[in-house]
């Protein structure tokens, strides 16, 4: 997946990035979990105003599957778009074989890159060169940001190039934490009505015990209730969603 947003760039990549990603929409959740949270927010924000700094050069965001990385790198491009800045957004899960390497190429270019999924590529050599070539080429241009996402943290990630992983020790560091289920509703709900979609309290609950506590999950089956609700005319009533989802 992939797509170049930017006020004069635009690039033909299979999937465009989601409109439902934004920065303003993305629930931090509350207590220290939060706290942290907001901080990201606050320094995403900065990339994406050109408050270029050294420290910002490069960022590295970590968590499992469900914790946001995609929606933050999406919408970090989606507002850069707003700041009339160019972006790049690429999960390289979508470009792990060695012919695909290639795709680096070039990308110092923009004002910020956002590279997703790097567990995916970095135990190839091949990929491990190119990527520190990137970062090399970022650092000699002195104006551009880049913004990575992974599983893991650096230290945990089977990188297989030493050099690369002393680059990615440039970046810093923010951590994704779970929600807890209170929050993963109000993300529920927040998504809903960007469809048009009417979520309650309740059902949003419901959900959220009844299915895996991974969001990527949760979004898939608001999206079947979307589509279901648009086929049948019907509200997201607690009955509705029992049968949709099956539960």
């Amino acid at each position: 997946m992939g797509a170049v947003m930017g006020s004069d760039h635009q690039l033909a990549l299979p999937v465009q990035l989601p409109d439902h990603a934004r920065l303003d929409n993305f629930v931090p959740g509350g207590g220290e979990i939060g706290e942290a949270h907001r901080l990201l927010l606050a320094h995403l924000e900065l990339i994406s105003a050109s408050a270029w700094a050294p420290e910002r050069q490069y960022t590295y965001l970590f968590g499992s599957s469900g914790r946001g990385k995609t929606h933050l790198l999406c919408a970090l491009c989606e507002r850069c778009a707003d700041q009339g800045r160019s972006s790049i957004y690429l999960s390289l899960n979508e470009f792990q074989s060695a012919n695909d390497v290639s795709v680096l190429q070039g990308l110092e270019r923009y004002d910020v890159i956002a590279l997703d999924d790097i567990q995916a590529v970095c135990d190839q050599s091949i990929w491990c060169d190119a990527l520190f070539a990137l970062f090399n080429r970022v650092q000699d241009a002195g104006t551009g940001f880049m913004v990575l996402a992974a599983d893991q943290s650096i230290t945990r990630l089977p990188i297989a190039l030493p050099d690369l992983r002393s680059r990615l020790q440039w970046a810093s560091p923010y951590q994704l934490r779970p929600l807890p289920d209170t929050d993963k509703v109000t993300v529920l709900q927040q998504h809903a009505q960007a469809r048009g979609l009417e979520l309650t309290e309740g059902v949003g609950e419901f959900i959220v015990q009844r299915l895996s506590r991974d969001l990527h999950e949760l979004m898939g089956a608001l999206e079947q209730l979307d589509q279901a609700s648009m086929a049948r005319q019907r509200r997201l009533t607690l009955p509705f969603v029992k049968q949709v989802l099956v539960i």
